[in-house]
């Protein structure tokens, strides 16, 4: 108790010293922030979540960094997509308030695939840095900022040629292992992905086969519990664009999955897509309608529940992904029901949701859903999984709906400001 009483004691005077530095340390700090030039500084609003803050926050000090939209001048929104090399695309949405209500611009950061995150984050921010020069220029604190061009001039210089050896063709290869034990178990676990991508305006190819194993052995008394399961897979996806709203295309589709008991099973399904958005603005917002149609093929492991121990069969899926990105935050939704041309009561709906809403100044709303109404368990087996196959999810079991539902409020209150970047003892 002493010790106790004795930490409290320092406790309390080093915060009283630490208060009394902070103060000065603060007057010092208002007498720069107050400055006429700092104070009439722009006020940003960074709505990027997978952005450094930190880092742009300290290579652009020229403006005032806020926590709430309303309070800003300019609303910085960044999204997000994936290259056909396998980079990012980042489309750098620059919107005007206040003073500036109606001026927008958008601008574009393409990261490369062999990027560090460092490269993009620093090219990223540079792409911010201009997009702002256009709104610190009406602030005094244009007075304080240089522009500069770090390349050579060439009065001849003419835009070179691309050539690209590989066609546009990208290769991803994954590979990674785990090894757990402890006293009353022991976990391997592989898993094997490779990929061959073509994305291009009018062509969108892939083929991507992958491998997982995964292996318990569960020790409990003088008993041996053991769980194995596998997936080997292989996917083929063409997509032809055919204008900005339509794209054509397929998936071809081979795989064994010992948990859904298919020792080899294989489908062919051709689709059609149509975009009520022009897909140069998927970024900000989609509503696509996709419907496709095809044929099936499955050799299982075990026999069915319809006396099967293969079969063959025609199905249809229709399904609808809605997506929009604003400031006032952004929602996700995908709705698609598939059924079995044999038998139409054989199918299955399936809703996925996610929102981020912003309500009002500081407090925010965060939603998500997944849903599932299920009627084309074909391949449950007959004899049925046993109590340890179930605990162990070695064999799929019926089930005639699953779902899950999330919800979230958060609210922020207090200084406007936050262009302070203190690093010491990590994040919060």
């Amino acid at each position: 108790m002493k010790a106790i009483y004795l930490f409290i004691t320092l406790l309390f005077i080093t915060t009283c010293i630490s208060e009394q530095t902070s103060a000065q340390e603060s007057k010092d700090e208002d007498t720069v922030a107050q400055s006429p030039d700092r104070e009439k500084a722009l006020r940003v609003f960074l709505d990027c979540y997978y952005c450094d803050s930190d880092f742009i926050k300290r290579q652009l000090p020229f403006v005032n960094y806020v926590r709430d939209r309303h309070e800003a001048q300019v609303h910085i929104l960044v999204t997000r997509q994936s290259t056909g090399s396998g980079g990012r695309e980042y489309k750098i949405i620059m919107l005007g308030q206040e003073e500036f209500e109606g001026i927008a611009d958008e601008l574009t950061y393409v990261s490369s695939p062999d990027e560090t995150y460092d490269m993009t984050r620093q090219g990223r921010t540079r792409i911010i840095a201009m997009g702002l020069m256009q709104f610190v220029a009406k602030t005094p604190m244009a007075n304080m900022v240089n522009i500069g061009y770090n390349g050579d001039y060439d009065e001849e210089q003419k835009a070179e040629i691309v050539e690209d050896k590989w066609n546009s063709w990208v290769f991803d290869i994954d590979l990674s292992g785990e090894y757990q034990r402890e006293e009353s178990r022991v976990n391997p676990e592989l898993e094997a992905d490779f990929s061959i991508e073509k994305i291009t305006p009018d062509w969108k190819v892939e083929f991507a086969p992958s491998y997982d194993y995964y292996s318990s052995k569960y020790f409990y008394e003088d008993t041996i519990y053991t769980s194995k399961r596998n997936r080997a897979s292989f996917r083929h996806l063409l997509v032809k664009s055919l204008n900005d709203h339509w794209s054509a295309g397929g998936r071809i589709y081979v795989s064994s999955d010992s948990y859904r008991n298919s020792r080899l099973g294989w489908s062919i399904y051709p689709a059609v897509e149509y975009n009520v958005y022009p897909y140069q603005e998927s970024s900000r917002k989609q509503l696509r309608f996709q419907y496709r149609m095809g044929y099936g093929y499955t050799y299982y492991e075990e026999l069915t529940i319809y006396d099967k121990m293969e079969e063959g069969l025609f199905g249809q899926q229709l399904s609808i992904a809605y997506g929009i990105r604003q400031p006032w935050g952004s929602i996700n939704a995908s709705l698609s029901g598939f059924t079995f041309l044999h038998d139409l009561s054989k199918n299955n709906v399936q809703l996925r949701t996610s929102a981020y809403i912003r309500i009002l100044k500081g407090l925010s709303l965060n939603l998500s859903c997944r849903a599932a109404i299920i009627h084309d368990q074909l391949s449950l087996t007959k004899e049925g999984a046993t109590a340890e196959e179930v605990l162990l999810r070695q064999q799929q079991i019926a089930s005639q709906y699953n779902y899950s539902f999330k919800v979230g409020f958060s609210y922020t209150f207090g200084s406007i400001y936050n262009n302070v970047v203190n690093p010491r003892f990590g994040d919060r």
